[in-house]
């Protein structure tokens, strides 16, 4: 038996056929195929924000008699895990239960996704986007307006950070994750990297110019890129800095930063729930100075 915070499952082979012959619900989702990954991600999301649930691929609810077995191929089932598995664990702070079976002589996967604690809700998208359940709908949500002023003065925060994208897609993830971080807090914030800055410039001056105009400079040392050592070396010896070290958890500090306070992260959904808590603190020292 596996427990989630409200469902305990039966994942026998008969426990699994029962779930199925009773078709979907709030907490069960069949899918014929495997669907493209942000279909993936809204479905893991959408459980996670509610009650939890198993969701299966190769179960269709097609038929007039009820579900069937339409069964995947083993690179379709194959797709599926390795699909579930990246998704889950760029928003989650944990493994999900995900699982090959064979009824009826057909292959089906399937995964449980728990409720996640009040704490870290709700669950977002890489795209930003919050989905629920609602019977046996996945239901984008809207989010609820921030109860923080927008009277106040607007800040510039500026991201250090690698962008060799090419070499690790997740650093995408990471940065988007900064910038729902940062809207969520419903701050007057204005995030931003170089990338960002348009024109023609020397890059070194334009870099410490950016950091002149800014209050708030996120460094993030995933990967150890020897330009965000420079800037926050830059922005150190600037006053009246706010600066918040962050980096995925494994990374090696160099000597000279690794005394300064720094937030580890395992993934986005880890980032952006501690990026938001420190936007929030670092505004508040800003506007009070």
């Amino acid at each position: 038996m596996i427990k989630n915070f409200h469902v305990d499952y039966d994942l026998s082979l008969a426990g699994i056929q029962e779930i199925i012959r009773k078709g979907e619900s709030r907490t069960v989702e069949f899918k014929e195929k495997v669907p493209p990954e942000s279909i993936i991600s809204k479905y893991l999301a959408g459980f996670a924000n509610s009650e939890g649930g198993i969701l299966f691929f190769g179960v269709s609810e097609k038929s007039k008699k009820g579900p069937f077995i339409s069964g995947l191929t083993d690179s379709e089932a194959e797709s599926a895990v390795n699909q579930i598995q990246k998704i889950a664990k760029k928003l989650f702070d944990y493994q999900i239960n995900c699982q090959e079976t064979i009824i009826d002589g057909k292959k089906i996967v399937f995964a449980i996704i728990d409720s996640v604690p009040e704490h870290l809700k709700p669950i977002t998208t890489a795209t930003g986007e919050v989905f629920e359940r609602n019977g046996t709908a996945t239901i984008k949500k809207s989010k609820p307006a921030s109860p923080v002023s927008s009277k106040r003065g607007r800040i510039k925060a500026f991201v250090a950070m690698s962008f060799r994208n090419e070499e690790e897609p997740a650093l995408v993830d990471y940065f988007m994750a900064m910038k729902r971080a940062c809207k969520k807090t419903g701050l007057n914030i204005d995030l931003y990297t170089m990338k960002q800055v348009e024109g023609d410039y020397e890059i070194s001056q334009k870099i410490m110019n950016e950091i002149d105009a800014s209050r708030i400079i996120i460094a993030d040392f995933t990967f150890s890129p020897k330009n965000v050592y420079f800037e926050l070396g830059y922005a150190r010896g600037c006053q009246n800095k706010k600066i918040i070290q962050c980096a995925r958890k494994g990374t090696v500090l160099e000597f000279d930063v690794r005394n300064w306070k720094t937030l580890f992260y395992k993934n986005a959904t880890d980032l952006e729930v501690q990026i938001e808590a420190a936007l929030m603190d670092a505004y508040k020292e800003c506007v009070e100075q």
